[in-house]
């Protein structure tokens, strides 16, 4: 990280809405937020120098009211001592590249399981249970097939058997 710039401001609403010009106005990263207290919030931002720079004088600009935004600062090159603070305090990270790296692979690696456990599990299960329906049906086809049989040659020979007498009958 090149730069650090903060954005305070009253309220959550106001917060959003700077956070959210400030990234669309240049290429940078929320790092954090905190809510102070008196209805105080700082988000906090990572990138290159002249991209903060160019996202906080958007995002302080862009408030509807400006009595909402309270102060905004860059820092060029903050200490790490700083960024870990700031990081540890409330954000989505804990700490700057490494942590990252570690939340990632714990994050695939809880999808990984919740996926497995979630969705392959009912799907092998099912897959069970079909291929056992299956082999059952498999197992029955054979007397289905010859008790079918054995009806359909009953019902023809009947057949067979009222269509003479009923000629008989007519003539």
């Amino acid at each position: 990280m090149n730069s650090l710039g903060v954005i305070e401001t009253r309220g959550l609403t106001a917060a959003i809405q700077a956070a959210d010009a400030a990234c669309k106005a240049a290429n940078v990263e929320i790092i954090g937020y905190r809510k102070v207290g008196s209805g105080l919030v700082s988000v906090c931002f990572q990138g290159e120098i002249s991209a903060v720079k160019t996202a906080i004088d958007h995002g302080v600009d862009v408030v509807s009211q400006k009595e909402l935004v309270i102060g905004s600062l860059v820092i060029a090159r903050p200490e790490l001592s700083v960024i870990t603070k700031l990081l540890t305090v409330k954000s989505k990270k804990k700490a700057p590249a490494v942590a990252e790296k570690v939340q990632e692979t714990a994050i695939e690696n809880i999808v990984e399981t919740v996926v497995e456990t979630i969705i392959e599990a009912p799907v092998k299960n099912d897959v069970e249970n079909a291929e056992a329906t299956k082999a059952v049906a498999d197992l029955q086809a054979p007397n289905i097939a010859s008790e079918t049989k054995t009806a359909t040659d009953k019902t023809q020979s009947s057949k067979k058997e009222i269509k003479p007498e009923s000629r008989k009958g007519k003539k």
